[in-house]
C-alpha cells in the first residue's frame, strides 16, 4: 500500500513565505507562552501556570511579527491551486479523524501518544525543530 504524496499540500508548506513566516512566529508565540506557564506553574502551582501561560502569550504577541495564516495564504492563491490544496487537506483530515476515532474506541490514544512522545528521537526531533526554527 502506497502512501498519497500530497504534492500541493507539501509545497505550499515549503514554498510559501507566509507560511514560513506564520509557523515561526506561532512557534515563537507558543513557546513564550508555554514558557510563562512552566516558569508561572512551577513556582506558585496552577494559578501561577494560568497566569504565566497569559502573560507568556501577550508578550509573544506583542514580540510577534505580524503574519497571516494559513487561511489567509490560501485565499490568496490561484483558484485551481486553492481547490487542490483544500481536497488535499480535507483528505488528510478524515484520514486523521479516522484513525483518531479507530484508537479511541479501542482506547489506545492515551497509550499510541504515550509510547510515541517516551521514544528519544521524537523528542529530540521535536526539540531541534523549534531551536532550528528561532535562528
Amino acid at each position: 500500500m502506497s502512501l498519497p504524496q500530497h504534492v500541493e499540500l507539501i509545497s505550499f508548506l515549503t514554498d510559501n513565505e507566509d507560511m514560513k513566516q506564520a509557523a515561526k512566529s506561532s512557534l515563537k508565540q507558543g513557546l513564550w507562552a508555554g514558557g510563562g506557564a512552566v516558569a508561572l506553574g512551577s513556582i506558585f502551582g496552577p494559578l501561577g501556570g494560568l497566569v504565566g501561560g497569559i502573560a507568556g502569550s501577550i508578550y509573544g504577541f506583542v514580540r510577534s511579527h505580524p503574519y497571516s495564516g494559513a487561511v489567509t495564504a490560501i485565499m490568496h492563491l490561484e483558484k485551481d491551486r486553492q481547490t487542490r490544496l483544500i481536497e488535499e487537506i480535507s483528505g488528510i483530515l478524515l484520514v486523521a479523524g479516522a484513525a483518531i476515532e479507530s484508537l479511541e474506541m479501542a482506547g489506545g490514544l492515551t497509550t499510541a501518544l504515550h509510547q510515541f512522545a517516551s521514544q528519544d528521537g521524537v523528542r529530540d526531533n521535536i526539540w531541534n525543530a523549534c531551536v532550528t526554527s528561532l535562528s
